[in-house]
């Protein structure tokens, strides 16, 4: 028996699980949060999202880990529901891998940690509703909307996103609903854009919009990383992404062993003893 207890103990070291991998990582994604967040909470929450998913459980450790601690250097929850931040399985050149995606209401977050917004929301224009834009020297640009209701099962046509600016006035930008398809990546239907298309229209607009706000360091990381695979990994504390569509040959290079530790911790771990 002890024999049989020691051989499985010497196989879970060698061949570490990927609830190993997430906890083994637990100080390094606490020094990301730096306490903006509840490091075991992100780390349980992690889990879960990982336990849901057997793809995301086989996907290669790497684009994994790196899909963590983006959402914890942006510091947004993951979680399907909370539509932050989500850890989306997908198969590339026959392998799997996870391809982090931040959600509408991790781009809201993200746009009001600047000091010059107040205020970001996005609405569907659908089928039915008086919709109009244009611009004049007395309103500038503008929109006028009456919805026919405020009824969700009739279609999409396009959206608006809008933000208030704390000095005054209000950015916006709508997009047609090709316009928004157009934007769509063409793996769409592996990600919450099959599950949670409304939530997903919407975030493409703000994202839109964000491009004419003023950036914070999060959002500008944020825009620069969405829906985009873990290109390198330094320490995982420095994440480098490349974007799959644009870089289709990257290859996933392990620099790290994913459950090594920094001179840092074990020497807090000596330490300790």
């Amino acid at each position: 028996m002890s024999t049989d207890l020691s051989t499985a103990a010497a196989a879970a070291k060698t061949q570490p699980t990927m609830k190993d991998l997430v906890e083994a990582q637990l100080p390094a994604i606490e020094r990301q949060l730096g306490g903006a967040m509840n490091s075991a909470a992100f780390v349980r929450a992690v889990l879960s999202e990982i336990g849901k998913s057997p793809d995301l459980m086989n996907a290669a450790p790497k684009t994994l880990l790196g899909g963590v601690m983006l959402a914890a250097q942006l510091r947004l929850e993951i979680g399907s529901g909370l539509g932050e931040f989500y850890l989306t399985p997908r198969k590339e050149r026959g392998r799997q891998i996870c391809l982090p995606i931040i959600g509408y209401q991790g781009f809201i977050k993200l746009a009001l940690r600047s000091e010059f917004v107040t205020n970001v929301q996005a609405f569907l224009v659908r089928q039915g509703d008086q919709f109009s834009y244009g611009a004049n020297a007395e309103r500038g640009m503008y929109y006028d909307w009456v919805p026919l209701d405020f009824e969700e099962t009739r279609d999409w046509i396009g959206v608006v996103a809008t933000a208030r600016m704390r000095s005054g006035g209000t950015t916006w930008v709508y997009l047609t609903r090709s316009q928004v398809m157009d934007r769509r990546p063409s793996y769409w239907a592996s990600t919450p854009w099959k599950t949670n298309e409304d939530e997903m229209v919407k975030k493409t607009a703000v994202r839109a919009l964000a491009k004419f706000l003023p950036k914070s360091t999060d959002l500008g990381r944020a825009l620069e990383a969405d829906e985009a695979k873990v290109q390198t990994l330094k320490g995982l504390d420095e994440v480098e992404v490349t974007r799959v569509d644009d870089e289709p040959q990257t290859l996933v290079v392990q620099e790290q062993d994913p459950m090594s530790r920094t001179p840092e911790e074990i020497a807090e771990q000596e330490a300790s003893r």
